[in-house]
């Protein structure tokens, strides 16, 4: 008999950026919801502290200062199949070592990565008889590199049809399918009115969220500066992430609330992107995701190499985004929105299509595919 829910779960993830431990977490309080009995851990580490914060320095040092680098190894990884094949294989052998004892301490019966690295390991136990649940791997981004797609790993969640394609391309073999996406449930459409209300926003304004990720990487102070150039009637809020003095130098500027808001680390994402009639970001991944679900059209500015470049470009061949290349571009796109509230409708419509699926209905189809417990 198939069972109508797990019993023993684990959402593993990796503190590599903020946007797969907020994925992870994100489909762990839907199933603590959905399934009040089944027990669900959540895991965010890749193999100890010190390999974590190794991990995550690289990665803001490299976003930071090199973007072109990690574009360099993005593209290479898409572009050369043998070189995404060593590396799959040596990620895969490392994870599957530091995953085993884990797997076998919870026995579970479903086990779910949001982190690719994570996903190979998955893969690599499956492939030797040591993972006893179904496995499903989420993408976080659009654009789909080797390391998101195993073969071995039961399900891999994508977020549009060309994700999936792209991911089917990696791998014909693996079982590739279009989700909902993997959000907090509090990312979700709601009254912009009242969203502003509760923000202190002026009900009238053309407000633009400006997003560089949880690292604010990509020269959002100079985007900030682009959006305040479309001119008097457009608010800016900008989602400092973690750099403080980037919120310092924006604070310092002395514009009025109604024209520049500068915002450190903040739980309120849900009501600003609800609040705006854009999200302008550099950086893509999970807030670009989130922006949709609420509703809420996306503009790229200036993406960063690799991965949020592609996923820039994919969005907007679906009709969900549009893509900006420099300062003026973005100060012209912003202009023109601002002014022509047929092109914003027409932007926002179709989010509003992207966010009306429910990733509860996948997660409860999920269940079904569990076979039963040995």
């Amino acid at each position: 008999m198939v069972s109508s829910a797990p019993h023993r779960v684990l959402v593993l993830s990796a503190p590599v950026g903020e946007g797969h431990v907020a994925a992870a977490r994100a489909i762990a309080a839907r199933m603590r919801a959905l399934w009040p009995d089944a027990v669900v851990r959540e895991v965010e580490s890749t193999g100890g502290p010190a390999r974590d914060r190794l991990l995550g320095a690289a990665y803001a040092v490299v976003m930071r200062r090199a973007p072109w680098l990690y574009g360099l190894g993005y593209d290479l990884l898409v572009r050369v199949p043998r070189f995404a094949a060593l590396c799959k294989r040596v990620a895969g052998l490392r994870l599957a070592g530091t995953l085993a004892p884990l797997i076998e301490a919870q026995q579970p019966d479903l086990v779910v990565s949001t982190y690719p690295m994570v996903s190979g390991g998955l893969a690599r136990l499956r492939r030797r008889g040591r993972l006893p649940g179904r496995s499903v791997a989420v993408v976080t981004d659009v654009a789909v590199h080797p390391f998101w797609v195993w073969a071995h790993v039961d399900e891999t969640w994508t977020l549009l049809e060309s994700s999936r394609r792209q991911a089917a391309g990696i791998e014909p073999a693996a079982d590739v399918r279009v989700v909902p996406p993997v959000v907090d449930a509090r990312y979700r459409p709601s009254d912009r009115g009242r969203a502003r209300s509760a923000l202190g926003m002026d009900d009238g304004a053309f407000v633009v969220l400006l997003s560089g990720g949880s690292l604010a990487f990509g020269g959002l102070e100079a985007l900030a500066g682009a959006v305040l150039d479309a001119g008097d009637g457009v608010l800016v809020a900008v989602l400092c992430g973690r750099d403080e003095r980037l919120r310092s130098r924006l604070a310092a500027r002395g514009l009025p609330a109604d024209r520049l808001r500068p915002l450190g680390w903040t739980d309120r994402v849900p009501e600003l992107l609800a609040a705006a009639d854009v999200l302008l970001t550099t950086a893509g991944g999970m807030i670009a995701t989130e922006s949709l679900a609420v509703g809420t059209p996306v503009l790229f500015a200036s993406p960063v190499p690799g991965h949020g470049r592609a996923g820039a470009a994919m969005t907007a061949d679906a009709g969900l985004a549009l893509v900006c290349h420099g300062r003026e571009e973005v100060a012209r796109t912003v202009a023109r929105l601002h002014d022509d509230p047929a092109e914003r409708a027409a932007l926002s419509r179709r989010a509003a299509e992207f966010s009306a699926r429910d990733l509860d209905d996948e997660l409860r189809a999920l269940a079904g595919r569990i076979g039963p417990r040995m």
